[in-house]
């Protein structure tokens, strides 16, 4: 089955983690460190990204509708 996640801290450290079609919509991660984390078919719908590090993230197949995002994200 595919992960729920309901809770991450916004600075949570989840460089490398599988969060393989994990369930993050609406999720507060700005600040986060996602860099090389498998986000590969997960829901972000809504969720706030901006801040966080994702340089080497796999987002294949991710739901980003509504997902924010700063400009330099994956730097």
């Amino acid at each position: 089955g595919y992960a729920v996640v309901e809770a991450i801290r916004a600075d949570a450290n989840l460089g490398g983690a599988n969060l393989r079609g994990a369930n993050l919509r609406g999720a507060n991660l700005g600040g986060a460190n996602l860099r090389g984390a498998n986000l590969g078919g997960a829901y972000l719908g809504g969720a706030n990204l901006r801040g966080a590090y994702l340089g080497g993230a796999n987002l294949r197949g991710a739901y980003l509708e509504n997902t924010k995002f700063s400009d330099d994200v994956i730097a």
